[in-house]
């Protein structure tokens, strides 16, 4: 279910917004229904009405709901008549279709109460409805999300002028997003505790199995999309949802992650979603397994990698009086044997994609339920110590060590090896603690500004935060 607001003071257009996305979606849904509040006799232009009726979107009733009454707080008698016949409509949804639409007119002060139609909230949710779009007032929504325990999806101006366009491409592609969100925590999920606890093990081929995961799931994920370059926004989930784990490591997960799904995602779109198509897309996913090691110890040590890798070569080939290949052509014959392996793996799974495993059905069902846990936002100061305690693995300084060991024993002076450190801590340093600084609830907060309700909705769904409680004597006395 996708939650929607469309807001704005009394008087800005709510209710026709409405009415016109209600018409448009009669025509182009499998199933609309919900009511709208219909003003009579409105004295002024930002004021409540005399009178409210509520239409009924699915059998067309006009039902008396409301009429003025200034001894009240708010100043409205609500007819019991009205609430009675909303609450049996509100109740045989839940045995009836999943609608396409569900459209209520409005959440106001009453509802703030828990009053009004919040009565009928439980019976709504209940009925699964794809989108539910919900008139409130613009300084009512946090009540309203409290009232309701969970967040608005979206939030929707209704005095824009492009409103009711945004809302028909919510509702027609909304569901790309959920899927999306869904595939994202799920692997975000798999990572931060399968993942973790298989790096953590330092078992051989961990990466390569972990980036055939990821090509699976990313296939799986864009095979029911209407536009496949959201797929990309899979993997930017999965990072995010490892910013958060507390566990291991975070640089070489997130680049990984992220990187073999924007290569994934760029190979479907160039050679199209066909068998062609993800053969390529999981090869390069692959290839990118092989090379990330290469590529990260080649941004800390520098140009002195290759030729000291060469020479450790050379030295244990006379060991063992083998005639082996230099580093670039073992890189290169280990880039085509992962990438192969990968994409052999994703093509059977993409043959075979209408019978989706019970392993991955369980990931989702875990995965939409987000991450639930609050983390303090990261300062410099936090990131920096915690990218300085990530310069004490071993796995950083092997390479380092050992570089500088041979640069120093083929006649190079100990200044240039200790340059070697000394490039490679500053470097692995910097990039440690970008790495633990960032955080996705700000990408979150960023999106929603900018307006991407898209991302913004897949991404909330995966970090879950919920709406704080409040105390039951919270007054809004504003009009209805």
């Amino acid at each position: 279910m996708v939650l929607v607001a469309v807001t704005g003071p009394v008087g800005s257009g709510k209710t026709t917004v409405l009415s016109s996305l209600v018409q448009w979606g009669k025509e182009h849904l499998k199933s609309v229904d919900g009511f709208l509040a219909l003003p009579q006799d409105r004295l002024a232009p930002r004021r409540g009405a005399q009178q409210y009726f509520l239409q009924m979107i699915g059998s067309g009733k006009s039902i008396p709901f409301a009429r003025r009454d200034e001894s009240l707080t708010p100043p409205y008698q609500v007819d019991p008549q009205a609430l009675s016949e909303l609450s049996a409509w509100a109740t045989s949804l839940s045995g009836s279709h999943p609608l396409s639409l569900l459209v209520l007119d409005e959440f106001g002060p009453l509802e703030t109460r828990g009053q009004g139609h919040m009565g009928h909230w439980e019976n709504l949710r209940k009925a699964n409805p794809e989108v539910v779009l919900i008139a409130v007032r613009d300084n009512s929504i946090r009540e309203i999300e409290q009232r309701l325990g969970i967040l608005f999806d979206v939030v929707i101006d209704a005095t824009a002028p492009d409103a009711l366009s945004k809302l028909q491409v919510l509702v027609l592609h909304h569901s790309d997003w959920t899927r999306v969100g869904q595939f994202g925590a799920a692997a975000g999920g798999f990572e931060a505790t399968v993942g973790t606890a298989l790096h953590e093990t330092r078992l051989p081929f961990t990466g390569l199995f972990l980036s055939i995961v990821q090509s699976l799931v990313m296939m799986y994920a864009g095979d029911r999309l209407t536009e496949r370059r959201r797929l990309m926004w899979v993997p930017f989930i999965s990072a995010g949802l490892k910013a958060l784990s507390p566990y291991g490591g975070r640089l070489r997960p997130m680049l990984g992650i992220t990187v073999q799904g924007f290569l994934f995602t760029i190979a479907t779109t160039v050679f199209g979603w066909n068998v062609f198509g993800i053969i390529i897309a999981g090869w390069v996913v692959g290839a990118w397994a092989a090379l990330q090691g290469v590529v990260l110890q080649y941004l800390f040590i520098g140009d002195n990698l290759f030729p000291a890798v060469d020479v450790v070569i050379r030295w244990a080939s006379n060991q063992l009086h083998l005639n082996m290949p230099g580093i670039i052509t073992l890189v290169f014959l280990w880039m085509v044997l992962c990438g192969s392996l990968s994409s052999l793996v994703t093509m059977i799974a993409w043959l075979r994609r209408h019978k989706v495993p019970a392993r991955l059905t369980e990931m989702l069902s875990k995965g939409t339920r987000g991450v639930t846990r609050n983390f303090a936002a990261p300062t410099w100061g936090v990131a920096i110590r915690r990218g300085l305690h990530d310069l004490l693995r071993p796995l950083f300084w092997a390479p380092v060590i050992v570089v500088a060991a041979v640069v120093m024993m083929t006649g190079s002076s100990w200044e240039q090896a200790m340059w070697i450190v000394v490039r490679a801590v500053t470097v692995g340093w910097v990039l440690f603690s970008v790495a633990r600084l960032f955080d996705p609830r700000k990408l979150l907060s960023w999106l929603q500004r900018k307006g991407h309700w898209g991302p913004a909705m897949a991404l909330s769904r995966a970090l879950h935060v919920q709406p704080e409680k409040t105390d039951d004597s919270t007054e809004n006395k504003s009009e209805t």
